[in-house]
């Protein structure tokens, strides 16, 4: 029988996969869909995009983590379900900033900004989903839950 542990890994792994899948249709419907713009976007407007976008993709590293750590002291008094709970939100956070990098250019593609800026945004949004790993669940033994 699975543990709480190994099913919230499960879960995750089964998340991180439907929002790589989520940014794989964005990059489709902008690139093969969509019309290319009448009007090209200003300079500094595709910079500023681009900016917070990236800004976004790698804060989806360190940024759940962060906003989590003060509340993890007094997670040693919460329950194995809390903090698996917790430790879920996490994940989602993260990959919510990655996905946001990935509609940033989504959105540039929409205003008609470069090519490049949009490629940068998309791909590294994606490389980001890729790359990033939730870590073991709270309350799961090395090796007890399953590799994504």
């Amino acid at each position: 029988m699975e543990s709480k542990a190994q099913s919230a890994a499960l879960v995750m792994r089964l998340v991180k996969y439907a929002f790589v899948a989520s940014g794989i249709l964005f990059v489709y419907i902008a690139f093969k869909v969509l019309d290319q713009p009448q009007h090209d976007a200003s300079q500094a407007i595709q910079i500023a995009i681009t900016v917070v976008g990236l800004w976004c993709v790698v804060n989806g590293f360190y940024l759940p983590r962060k906003i989590f750590r003060r509340t993890e002291a007094r997670s040693q008094n919460l329950s194995e379900e809390a903090q698996v709970k917790r430790w879920k939100a996490k994940c989602i956070m993260s990959l919510a900033f990655f996905e946001a990098g990935v509609l940033y250019g989504f959105l540039l593609h929409v205003l008609g900004g470069s090519t490049l800026f949009v490629g940068l945004l998309m791909g590294a949004g994606i490389a980001a989903e890729f790359i990033w790993s939730p870590g073991p669940p709270p309350g799961a033994e090395n090796g007890e839950f399953p590799r994504s």
